[in-house]
């Protein structure tokens, strides 16, 4: 992780007094993030997660912040955000929006147990039903609305036509009415927290948006449902169940979760590519896209009643 921003023991002092939690005891820096620097800060009255978002306007920060109150109104197992006593819920250091949120005790693990998988599914269902808050965009933003970031630029590399030839494929196979719900678009299993048997929350919604339930699914069963040979259908079976304790697909849903999942699986190799290709170039990094295109293929490759047979 690049560390974007540096606080000493005063700012960190001074920005967490704001938000009216107790005088700091302690205070380390975090790993994991790409776009932001978080401190984890421990204080009299708790432990606690100090974000600087080195990459979002004042104005997306804040709607980040709101859209977490939110869920965590509505019963969601998320982070909870420290709203300061005098100050709005993002406040400003440097002209860099600053968010506080209560630490989740618990770990990340790569390897979903079906009890853990049921429970996402629970968790991802509820999370569907919620009315999506207007600030929030209409399109994923690494969807292949974006794709011609990528197919478009002076890059010379083969990668370039395998995105074309995907980002067709898919604006011929996505039927064009599907229903639009609030996505978290990146539920990976680093983007969850768990503690034993227990999941404890979803995090990381920067990926938020108004989009397919199906994607949501389909980068979830990428996230967190692979073998060494491609998908774990066991596994994609349990957090289907899980989802379909709380609510239904539709059946031109069900018949496009595998368009879903290949779309989820392109859309996260696009990412790493643009990503260490052309923002933030990265010699040692320019393969990782390789990975999610290898999925992608693979599961292309699947028999379309191997999805079918998820909902029993």
């Amino acid at each position: 992780m690049a560390h974007y921003a540096c606080l000493d023991s005063r700012e960190v002092t001074s920005l967490t007094r704001r938000f009216g939690v107790g005088n700091v005891t302690a205070f380390s820096i975090m790993e994991g993030g790409l776009e932001n620097t978080s401190y984890c800060v421990e204080t009299s009255s708790g432990r606690y997660v100090l974000t600087l978002w080195d990459q979002k306007s004042l104005q997306q920060a804040t709607h980040l912040a709101h859209l977490l109150i939110h869920l965590a109104d509505q019963g969601i197992r998320t982070t909870r955000v420290v709203v300061p006593p005098n100050d709005p819920v993002v406040i400003l250091h440097d002209g860099k929006p600053v968010m506080l949120k209560h630490y989740v005790d618990g770990d990340v693990q790569a390897h979903f147990t079906e009890s853990l998988l049921v429970q996402l599914g629970e968790q991802m269902a509820r999370l569907h039903k919620i009315d999506a808050p207007p600030y929030l965009p209409e399109s994923f933003p690494y969807g292949r609305k974006y794709f011609t970031d990528v197919t478009r630029s002076n890059l010379r590399h083969a990668y370039l036509d395998w995105l074309t030839q995907r980002s067709r494929y898919l604006q011929e196979s996505i039927p064009r009415h599907l229903p639009k719900v609030l996505i978290h678009g990146d539920v990976f299993f680093d983007n969850i927290i768990v503690q034993g048997k227990q999941l404890m929350a979803i995090i990381d919604f920067e990926e938020a948006c108004r989009y397919y339930r199906g994607f949501d699914l389909g980068m979830a069963i990428v996230g967190t449902c692979r073998d060494r040979r491609g998908i774990s259908f066991e596994k994609a079976t349990q957090l289907l169940r899980g989802y379909q304790q709380e609510t239904t697909l539709q059946s031109i849903e069900q018949e496009t979760l595998k368009t879903f999942t290949e779309y989820a699986a392109v859309a996260t190799s696009f990412w790493r590519f643009r990503h260490y290709h052309l923002r933030r170039p990265d010699p040692q990094l320019q393969d990782k896209h390789v990975e999610m295109q290898r999925l992608a293929d693979t599961i292309s490759g699947y028999p379309d009643s191997r999805f079918m047979e998820l909902f029993g």
